[in-house]
């Protein structure tokens, strides 16, 4: 698996982080290198680095646990350095702080987490991909400090 070219901060406060999943049904395939921090509804949700964003969805209050909720999820994709895109869905409705256009700095509260699309209980799924790939991959992410949370 591809490694990311930049280096991210976590897309939220730690201490809101009551786990870290990289395995589930949802990160196979493509979708593996994906992250999915499970964490209170409501959380902040923050810039991983600076970036240009291109896409927000937050109109939607539908959620569930079958795949067939998933083109219901709020979302916002942010263009980075190097062609990466790095992507934040589960926001809540009407969470987000930004719009496509913006430029945002890492660390900067974009929305806040809440349920939307397929989801089994609250969390932030986050990836990294490149903007104009061949075949989408996510790739596996390279974080500024190593993912060492206290549960």
């Amino acid at each position: 698996m591809l490694k990311s070219k930049n280096s991210y901060e976590l897309p939220l406060p730690a201490d809101a982080v009551t786990e870290i999943v990289k395995a589930s049904e949802s990160h196979s395939g493509a979708y593996e290198g994906s992250i999915d921090f499970a964490t209170p509804l409501n959380t902040p949700i923050l810039a991983a680095a600076d970036g240009n964003v291109i896409r927000v969805r937050d109109d939607s209050d539908k959620y569930g646990q079958e795949p067939s909720f998933g083109p219901d999820v709020n979302y916002i994709t942010i263009e980075h350095a190097n062609n990466e895109l790095s992507e934040y869905l589960h926001l809540a409705k009407d969470s987000a702080f930004v719009k496509s256009g913006d430029i945002v700095k890492s660390g900067q509260q974009i929305a806040v987490t809440g349920l939307s699309g397929w989801l089994y209980a609250p969390h932030l799924h986050f990836m990294i991909y490149d903007k104009a790939p061949k075949k989408f991959q996510c790739k596996s992410i390279r974080f500024k400090q190593p993912l060492q949370l206290k549960f």
